[in-house]
């Protein structure tokens, strides 16, 4: 790296004022929000790209050729031409070689300065597992968005959830996130530009927390058992992927016993890793029993990673309830309190309710799973 990750930026998490060894999730005012769910992303991409006048940086985990991907690549190319920085970082995993072969080329033609996250390579073999899985399109320093969703046709059809946000601290953290990988993957430090002084968009305090490969708790570990505790009449949970450990389970539990509403949306037949079901599955024996209630949405891929914590509070991002998301992936969410964002995310996770069947009782062999997705969160909590 040839220069400052970022300038000094808000933190999301800051040491407790009873217990400095420990961190609190901090929110700062000043943040507007809007819930973009499903292929409507593509759609407000191209909105923010469009807008665009000094810089594009965008951060992807899946981007794969197709109809999508065309669309993305001429609204890119237009402003690269315009002379719009445009800085392009994409998961050498995720991306694939369609990427690198059909996408590339086009973008790079066009003016744009595409990298690769962590390629593999014989000598760090463990690397393959440290990948970038955060999505974020960060527009001139004063726009972003972030969520779960990937640059593939098949997004057109899966069920997810994202967010455009506007206002100081979540978009200086979200760029700062941004910078940091892209110095990781070779690129210059951004410049002073992409760092604006921005004022109060919005009403809503707000943080987005990134997570980074490491062992022991991760920010994003941390900051959603927080947010859960902070759950006192009802706690709605979406996620692509589940598979929660001994300590989130005692957590949902427990809020479950103290009168809190828990719910939680999980994929159902339509899943893009099939080992994920069965160790989704693997945790439902515990839930139900104590009166946690759980859905398995059917119509297509559930891939949303949201909560609906009571009326005021929701976090969305791309950060799924299993040990890999948790311990070794790049990771980002967004959280705010917003009595508007909480409405919109409550009625759309009670809208996919609708299109989802409730788990009554679970096959007793999905039990057996329950020690590898142990297995799995001690070897990954130790992962460095």
């Amino acid at each position: 790296m040839r220069g400052p990750l970022q300038p000094d930026i808000p933190r999301a998490l800051v040491p407790d004022e009873a217990d400095p060894s420990s961190e609190t999730l901090r929110l700062l005012p000043g943040h507007r929000v809007e819930l973009v769910c499903d292929g409507r992303v593509f759609d407000v991409m191209e909105e923010e790209i469009a807008r665009a006048r000094v810089s594009i940086h965008l951060c992807m985990y899946i981007w794969s050729p197709g109809e999508v991907s065309d669309r993305l690549v001429r609204a890119l190319a237009a402003r690269a031409r315009e002379g719009v920085a445009c800085r392009i970082l994409v998961d050498a995993f995720g991306g694939g070689t369609g990427f690198e072969r059909e996408v590339r080329p086009r973008l790079e033609r066009a003016g744009c300065e595409v990298r690769r996250f962590h390629p593999p390579r014989v000598a760090h073999p463990f690397r393959l597992l440290m990948r970038n899985h955060r999505k974020l399109l960060v527009v001139d320093g004063r726009s972003g968005l972030t969520g779960g969703w990937g640059i593939a046709d098949a997004w057109r059809e899966w069920r997810d959830t994202n967010v455009r946000v506007q206002g100081p601290a979540a978009l200086a953290q979200m760029q700062a996130a941004f910078s940091r990988d892209w110095q990781r993957a070779g690129g210059e430090p951004l410049p002073p530009d992409s760092f604006p002084r921005l004022e109060p968009d919005g009403p809503a305090p707000a943080a987005f927390v990134q997570s980074l490969a490491r062992p022991g708790a991760e920010p994003s570990e941390r900051m959603l058992e927080q947010v859960f505790d902070s759950a006192r009449r009802r706690l709605w949970i979406s996620s692509g992927y589940f598979a929660i450990n001994d300590a989130f389970m005692r957590q949902l539990l427990r809020l479950r016993r103290s009168g809190v509403d828990v719910r939680v949306l999980l994929p159902g037949p339509i899943n893009d890793v099939a080992l994920a079901r069965a160790a989704q599955r693997s945790t439902y024996r515990p839930l139900l029993r104590h009166g946690v209630r759980v859905w398995e949405y059917q119509p297509t891929m559930m891939h949303a990673k949201t909560a609906v914590v009571d009326e005021r509070r929701g976090v969305i991002g791309s950060t799924n309830l299993d040990p890999l998301s948790l311990n070794v992936l790049e990771e980002g969410s967004f959280v705010a309190d917003d009595p508007g964002l909480n409405a919109a995310l409550a009625r759309t996770f009670q809208e996919d309710l609708g299109h989802s069947r409730e788990v009554l009782h679970v096959h007793g062999a999905y039990t057996l799973v329950s020690g590898i997705r142990r297995a799995l969160w001690w070897l990954f909590d130790r992962f460095e």
